[in-house]
């Protein structure tokens, strides 16, 4: 057990699950739940909780308890992912609340902007919920207003449920379905060999996600420092508003594959949009970019300087095509930016846009923010001024080509 945690009585276990003596009676004798010589463990709530809500749904308790005794279906996998420890304290909800001197206005408005249901104040509170509202109660002791600090877990929450569908989607796909169609005629046996992997496969996730977090949390930590402290060296602190720390915005789009997909059907299309995706962000990543958000067969991304945005749609020009996709565009402009929830707004976001909307297949065109004074190894061939769609002024617009043989 936690400290502090203990196992669930019978009588609880009822309470919050919505079942009968009866039902409880059945469930135990259908294998989904087996007390324990202290009590239940919190696992065996979720996984009640879990049947009562498919048997509303589905014709009853009975169908679903007979499904599970034919081994239609398992709940191995809770045993896998509910680790043991996670257990129900003493405390209830509305207790540990008052502790933590944590309004109830406050910590339903922090849960829904998670994403997760508000629990009964009377409920015994679990234990990480416990250690949450703890972390809680030191936030609201830092200068950071409540919208400011429920934006950044929404953005948190939204990222990680990002995260966790995933893997999950994948292991339903390439591990859980496999199995289940080469055991058609063994379904105890498949789901054995689905929980078996699946409780290899848990700690994997797991330990990857906390480790790419904390990764990325140091990587923008560093990145800030590193701008104070150009700053500090120049005597200018407001150095990371100044015009050398504007980012490049990129927009890129295939061109030609609404027909494409038209063709193809549901299935091709959406491996060829994950493809899309993939060589995006490895080519961003590659050259010290982001890419900001994908816009249906098109994407926004961010570079640093201009050299890393001009080097990066080059090589989308080339290597997209080449990958069998359609034919790529890119658009490039340089400037200052609105930031928000990790996306980015104002002119120099919609003056990319409409540059990229101006390209032609396989072309990259930026204009003249973006390499003012040129690059190595790159050729900017003069375009002119050019008037684009929604943008009050002609643009000075420039084609970028690889120079072959740069280094000789």
């Amino acid at each position: 057990m936690t400290e502090g945690g203990r196992a669930i009585r019978r009588e609880q276990l009822l309470a919050l699950s919505n079942f009968s003596e009866d039902d409880l009676t059945r469930a135990e004798r259908a294998g989904v739940i087996q007390p324990a010589a202290d009590g239940y463990r919190a696992v065996d709530l979720v996984k009640l909780q879990l049947v009562r809500q498919v048997a509303d749904s589905s014709g009853g308790l009975d169908r679903v308890l007979n499904a599970y005794e034919e081994g239609r279906f398992t709940l191995a996998f809770l045993e896998t992912f509910l680790p043991q420890e996670f257990e129900l304290r003493d405390e209830t909800y509305a207790e540990v609340l008052a502790e933590a001197q944590v309004p109830l206005e406050e910590a339903e408005a922090v849960l829904r902007a998670c994403g997760l249901p508000v629990p009964s104040l009377d409920a015994p509170i679990r234990s990480d919920d416990y250690e949450a509202f703890q972390h809680m109660a030191r936030m609201r002791a830092l200068p950071v207003p409540l919208e400011a600090r429920l934006h950044a877990i929404r953005v948190q929450s939204d990222g990680l449920q990002r995260a966790a569908e995933v893997p999950v989607k994948q292991f339903n796909a390439y591990i859980e379905q496999p199995l289940l169609q080469a055991y058609a005629k063994d379904h105890l046996e498949a789901q054995r060999l689905i929980a078996e992997i699946a409780r290899a496969a848990l700690p994997t996730t797991i330990g990857i996600t906390n480790w790419l977090y904390g990764r990325f949390l140091e990587h923008e930590i560093l990145k800030d420092v590193a701008v104070a402290m150009e700053g500090a060296a120049r005597g200018d602190w407001s150095a990371a508003h100044s015009q050398e720390h504007d980012p490049v915005i990129a927009f890129v789009d295939l061109v030609g594959f609404t027909p494409l997909a038209a063709d193809e059907g549901d299935v091709e299309a959406a491996g060829t949009a994950t493809m899309f995706y993939d060589r995006l962000l490895d080519l961003a990543r590659a050259h010290g970019g982001r890419l900001v958000k994908m816009l249906g067969d098109g994407a926004m991304l961010t570079f640093p300087n201009g050299v890393s945005a001009v080097a990066a749609g080059l090589e989308m020009a080339r290597d997209i095509p080449a990958a069998g996709l359609p034919p790529a565009r890119i658009g490039l402009n340089r400037g200052p930016v609105v930031e928000q929830s990790g996306d980015m707004y104002g002119l120099t976001v919609n003056l990319a846009a409409r540059i990229n909307e101006y390209a032609r297949p396989n072309e990259v065109l930026l204009s003249a923010s973006v390499l003012p004074d040129g690059a190595a190894g790159v050729d900017l061939e003069p375009i002119g001024d050019v008037t684009l769609k929604g943008i009050p002024r002609p643009v000075t617009l420039f084609r970028a080509r690889a120079v072959e043989n740069a280094a000789d």
